[in-house]
């Protein structure tokens, strides 16, 4: 009812004067962005309204009602004016420009970031970010992210999903093996509307340059690397193009290997005693990975499609040791040593196919994936006591997943915008079963088959200079759960779930603004819901509980940009937040059992201001700085306590040009202490050091990084529960010195466009 009020006021504004839209085009379909729209009077040529098309290459303008024509100009394109103006003009296809210019030398600067209809909008092409290296490196940078490693995080909104070119990211090397220098633009969105799953929070889209060129193509990366151990990744993509096929290939390997330690502090209140248990230890890992894909893709000016399979099989190897000891009531009882040998085959197969075309004024886009994995983990570990037997155990978990999924997508052009409707079916097959050699390791035996059916709508209005959206999900899963053969009614679940979204920009003199509000939902992970007890040593198990309750969040947020300025601020609702929960072993006071459990909801507060200035010449700075807050409370021995406390975010870029067309990068990046969650973080920071270099009109490029310069990046944490504290220390080699070298010959990327399938889910194994 309120959406339609609004359209309804929207329209009596502005119903007094037409407006006309189209879709600029280039002469092979592709959508062109920044072409600039005039409305000119056909008496003295006096504008009337103007805009630039949007990345799809849509664009609205708005009559006074004089008669008019309409101009059309992009840069390396000739001019185009359309006399006979219709409300919907459809495609309008440029030339490429037929003149050549001698050499001419263009400065000038424009903002990094802009406001966009559900996020913010960074231009890498033709940018200082263009030189930073990789596609990881580039996220690092950009409005309201931050990485650590491999992790990326939208600030208040958690873990994004990914996407290149419309198809996701599902292994996060894929950041690495992109070069920003075939980036053409990010998109942060940190309002996803209907058209995502009700799971998804943030969405960062990566679109590459356009291909240029046919035949035979590929390119090569080379990184070599220091972090105590030397590491190597090796990476090739192979292309075949011709008119409108593309055959493409690719093999990645991996050969890493890191120690991490930590030390533990834990204190439980348990009615044995109170019990403090001070351990240390260190792991040494190895992660080879071993990956190929092959796809065919077809375009055409109005159909699409196309298909890849996909391979990875990541072995891994564990070995590890640690020391503890033990006190009960300040009395020491005794000295515990622990070693332990895992290894572990990750294997996966995946199959995705695609369609998307043109039928008139509806645009059709359709996916399947299958996917199947299998996870193979076997322990061998040894206790030591120095008051009980020695423990020799055995553990084996095998995990199996089955995906079948499907979405369909129509858009038509409606009133003075889209309408975009669809729907998606996502079905699950997974098997867990745990067990191990000796009697107090609880053997379990566990089936889900989970089938999740999806309908959504969207709608996206522009009224001149003000744009509207509004778009609602809805989501039903029906999750059967077996136990040792049995189905368990208890544990099988049900749910529906609507998952509403608004959001309208508004400009206010120079200042975009936009407001939103989404309401987004979590469902656990599958090892969250298992209810099989597993053994972490002779004083500690852990289970998961099938009984979680999804997690729902209501997000209202206002952003605005203003010149090269951009500020967001932020308040969430969180429902039934999944948290880790100690308790006692039921019949043993001396063990403790640690569950994933609901908590009560609770509200957090952001704000985040970004400002990358673009008027100091070779010389590219970049700040972002933002603040955390929660009012979360929890019980922890007996007491209630307030986990209230600030977290501030800093972040210092530096991109500078040297001679010799060399880019320096000097980063700098600080988080404060603070509470989020149960936990109470301490302060940690870093600098990274990289020069970068390319040749031959990017055909080579050179990469050297120095990460960590000071090794100074430790994650010191404490965590709260009804009845123990854990403060943890975390130690890795983050000093990390690498040397990237790429090769591009004749460089051309895939076309594919496929967006996949049951992409959440995925996420969820």
């Amino acid at each position: 009812m309120a959406g339609l009020l609004l359209c309804l006021c929207f329209n009596t504004i502005f119903a007094a004067n037409p407006s006309y839209m189209g879709v600029v085009k280039d002469d092979s379909g592709n959508p062109l962005e920044f072409v600039n729209v005039t409305l000119i009077t056909l008496n003295d040529s006096t504008l009337i309204d103007g805009t630039v098309t949007d990345m799809t290459g849509k664009f609205t303008v708005r009559s006074n009602g004089a008669t008019a024509f309409l101009r059309i100009t992009a840069m390396g394109f000739e001019d185009k004016t359309i006399s006979n103006l219709i409300p919907d003009l459809g495609d309008i296809i440029l030339s490429p420009a037929s003149y050549s210019l001698g050499e001419v030398v263009v400065k000038g600067s424009r903002p990094v970031a802009k406001i966009k209809s559900d996020g913010i909008q960074v231009a890498i092409a033709g940018s200082y970010l263009a030189n930073t290296g990789t596609a990881l490196e580039v996220l690092g940078k950009m409005p309201f992210v931050t990485t650590s490693g491999a992790d990326i995080e939208v600030l208040g909104k958690g873990s994004p999903l990914i996407y290149i070119n419309g198809r996701q990211v599902r292994d996060m090397s894929e950041l690495d093996q992109l070069s920003s220098s075939q980036i053409k633009s990010v998109d942060v969105v940190t309002n996803p509307g209907a058209r995502y799953a009700s799971t998804v929070n943030s969405v960062i889209r990566i679109t590459t340059v356009a291909p240029e060129g046919e035949g035979f193509s590929f390119n090569d990366r080379t990184t070599v690397g220091y972090k105590h151990y030397a590491y190597l990744f090796e990476q090739v993509n192979l292309n075949w193009r011709k008119n409108g096929f593309d055959l493409f290939g690719m093999l990645n390997y991996e050969n890493y290997r890191e120690r991490p330690g930590f030390s533990n502090s834990t204190t439980q209140y348990l009615k044995s005693g109170i019990v403090q248990q001070n351990s240390h230890g260190q792991d040494f890992a190895k992660y080879p990975v071993y990956q190929g894909k092959l796809g065919l893709n077809y375009n055409s000016t109005s159909h699409n499609f196309g298909f890849y399979y996909d391979f990875s099989y990541k072995p891994s190897t564990i070995s590890g040791s640690s020391v503890a000891d033990r006190y009960i009531d300040n009395v020491f009882t005794e000295i515990l040593e622990a070693y332990s040998a895992s290894k572990q085959r990750n294997r996966q197969h995946l199959v995705s196919v695609y369609y998307s075309g043109q039928l008139g004024k509806w645009l059709l886009s359709a996916n399947f994936d299958a996917l199947w994995q299998i996870n193979d983990k076997n322990n061998i570990d040894t206790e030591i006591s120095t008051i009980n037997p020695v423990r020799n155990f055995r553990t084996i978990n095998n995990v199996g997943n089955r995906l079948l999924a499907g979405n369909v997508t129509a858009t038509f052009p409606v009133w003075k915008g889209d309408l975009k409707f669809g729907t998606e079916v996502t079905g699950i097959h997974r098997t867990d079963r745990y067990y191990g050699n000796v009697d107090y390791i609880t053997d379990s035996d566990v089936k889900i088959n989970e089938t999740t059916t999806a309908l959504f709508a969207e709608t996206e209005q522009t009224f001149g200079v003000i744009w509207a959206s509004l778009g609602l999900r809805w989501e039903y899963t029906d999750s059967k759960y077996w136990q040792s053969g049995q189905l368990s009614d208890d544990q099988s679940r049900k749910y529906h779930n609507f998952a509403p979204s608004a959001s309208v920009s508004i400009p206010i003199g120079n200042v975009n603004t936009r407001f939103s509000y989404m309401r987004k939902t979590s469902r656990p992970a599958f090892e969250q819901l298992s209810s099989a007890v597993k053994y972490i040593d002779r004083y500690s198990y852990e289970s998961g509980n099938p009984n979680l309750k999804p997690i729902y969040r209501d997000y209202i947020s206002a952003s605005a940009s203003w010149k090269d300025i951009v500020v967001e601020l932020e308040y969430y609702s969180t429902k039934n937040y999944f948290m880790w929960q100690t308790s006692e072993y039921p019949g043993n006071d001396n063990i403790t059992l640690l569950t994933m459990v609901n908590m009560p909801r609770f509200n957090t507060y952001g704000a985040y201001i970004n400002y990358s200035p673009t008027f100091f010449g070779c010389w590219h700075p970049s700040i972002m700085t933002g603040i955390n807050a929660q009012d979360f409370k929890i019980t922890h021995n007996g007491k209630v306590i307030s986990l209230d406390r600030p977290l501030g975010i800093f972040r210092f870029d530096n991109a500078i040009h040297l001679p010799w067309d060399m880019w320096l990068n000097v980063d700098f990046s600080a988080r404060t202490s603070g509470n989020g969650d149960n936990c109470y973080i301490k302060p940690y920071w870093q600098c990274n050091l990289g020069l970068y270099k390319s040749f031959a009109n990017d055909t080579w490029s050179i990469k050297l990084q120095l990460n960590d310069v000071l090794d100074t990046w430790r994650q010191e944490i404490t965590l709260y529960d009804a009845i123990s504290c854990n403060s943890s220390k975390k130690i890795y080699d983050t000093r990390d010195l690498s040397l990237t070298i790429r090769y591009n010959f004749n460089s051309a990327r895939s076309r594919y466009k496929g967006r996949g399938a049951g992409n959440t889910d995925k996420n969820r194994f």
